[in-house]
């Protein structure tokens, strides 16, 4: 739940005036169009691994790995007995 907390929001479009270049498209809370540098750089967050996201895979992956070595160890056996 922190993580979510923590994670960083998008970057705002910046809105240009009336009659000067635009990227095509408009920012959906205030419906003005938005320059290319505000596009791009929302392109761009969009696009790029976010950190949370990747902590959260490997621990994930740390956990089935421990999740298989455990079992795999218990079925070995106790590791310190002699063997008969």
């Amino acid at each position: 739940m922190l993580a979510i907390l923590l994670q960083p929001g998008p970057p705002d479009g910046e809105c240009v005036p009336d009659g000067t270049p635009s990227s095509g498209f408009t920012d959906s809370d205030s419906g003005c169009a938005i320059s290319q540098e505000s596009y791009e750089e929302i392109a761009d967050y969009n696009s790029s691994p976010k950190p949370f996201r990747i902590v959260g895979l490997v621990l994930i992956l740390a956990g089935i790995v421990v999740a298989g070595v455990t079992l795999v160890r218990q079925r070995r056996g106790p590791s310190g007995s002699p063997a008969p």
